[in-house]
């Protein structure tokens, strides 16, 4: 399981502890379905650590390793996700999106399988658990990442499994219609659990299926059973507004792996189409914020752009914004730089920073748009 801390960026702050993962047994590549809300504010930076601990039941739990993520980094990198490598081996991705500004309320649901097909062999009984899977838009989101892990059952074809509650936002972004994934799994002591088929389907199709309809799960293009819903609704959906942030952590060990492949977490943008682009003056239904735009996959370039004319003074005299200071103290537009820099510099899409200046006469020639350096 992992442990996640919100790191003190003041000195009268303290860490705060925002929770831990669900326990994965026996597995080197968990993919913890946990998230954790906080709130972010954008130039201020803020750091997460994540710990990585081995359960061990008898004696004292065992680190595996740690690593501290800086929010900004993590939003300005491809599809919000960032990787860490442990010192004693294995890697660490963290996937960072914006909380929905409203609550679509919990998903409560009860599932029950119906003749499942066996893959414990012979003279055994699988023991069936299952997950709501879902994709995220843009690159490297495409597979199916879960979301929701109930608990197995054991030695039983036609389990009924607890009541599951899922917050819709993280389920589907509150799209009902979202298209998701239901897959059935027997569960094995070394954490190398079998396929025993999946099914795909949408929150509005389990909500009509309550109390009578059913699923087929295939696993290939042969049926494995039969899943009944015997609870689907909706609570507890309101219109309150959050400015909170999300993270995800998940480990694997080689990068290569397909099952280490992090899922990518993009802002869908389609709410703009409600947008009254014509001669109206409809405003929109929400305001975008800077990270909006970001994990909404909207690629930003720095530049920076230098004022040479007269009238920043004679550089050099102290204090005018050109004078370069023997003692290494900057002038005023190395300030700026450096203080605006920082800041975009995380979400800079191909890392390259043109600097451009104007108003500099040399070779006898006034320039009014140049190449610096």
């Amino acid at each position: 399981f992992a442990i996640v801390t919100l790191l003190a960026n003041e000195p009268n702050e303290t860490p705060r502890v925002l929770g831990k993962t669900e326990v994965i047994k026996n597995s080197l590549s968990p993919n913890w379905t946990t998230t954790f809300l906080f709130d972010y504010e954008l130039g201020k930076e803020t750091h997460v650590n994540v710990q990585v601990i081995d359960e061990v039941r008898k004696t004292s739990d065992k680190p595996m390793g740690s690593a501290v993520f800086e929010i900004g980094d993590v939003l300005g990198s491809p599809g919000s996700v960032k990787a860490k490598k442990f010192k004693k081996g294995g890697i660490l991705y963290a996937r960072v999106q914006k909380a929905a500004p409203k609550s679509a309320g919990k998903l409560a649901l009860r599932l029950r399988g119906i003749k499942l097909k066996n893959v414990e062999g012979m003279f055994n009984k699988s023991d069936p658990f299952f997950e709501a899977r879902r994709t995220y838009d843009g690159p490297g989101g495409g597979s199916w990442t879960p979301v929701y892990r109930s608990q197995h059952v054991k030695n039983n074809l036609n389990p009924k499994w607890g009541p599951a509650t899922i917050d819709v936002n993280t389920l589907c972004d509150g799209d009902l219609d979202r298209r998701l994934q239901v897959s059935i799994w027997d569960h094995e002591g070394d954490g190398k659990h079998d396929s025993m088929g999946a099914f795909e389907t949408t929150v509005n199709e389990l909500l009509k299926a309550a109390g009578s309809g059913t699923f087929t799960p295939k696993k290939g293009s042969k049926s494995s059973g039969t899943i009944a819903v015997d609870e689907c609704k909706i609570t507890g959906a309101d219109t309150s507004t959050s400015e909170t942030v999300t993270v995800n952590p998940a480990a694997s060990a080689p990068m290569s792996s397909a099952a280490a492949d992090p899922s990518i977490s993009i802002m869908p943008v389609a709410q703009f189409g409600n947008m009254n682009l014509g001669g109206g003056a409809a405003a929109p239904p929400w305001k975008p914020t800077f990270v909006d735009y970001i994990s909404g996959n909207c690629e930003l370039n720095m530049c920076v752009a230098i004022d040479f004319t007269g009238s920043n003074g004679d550089p050099r005299t102290p204090g005018t914004l050109h004078h370069f200071s023997q003692s290494g103290q900057m002038n005023g537009y190395e300030k700026a730089i450096v203080g605006v820099g920082n800041i975009l510099a995380k979400y800079d899409t191909d890392q390259r920073f043109p600097v451009y200046g104007f108003g500099a006469k040399y070779d006898g020639v006034v320039r009014h748009c140049f190449q610096v350096g």
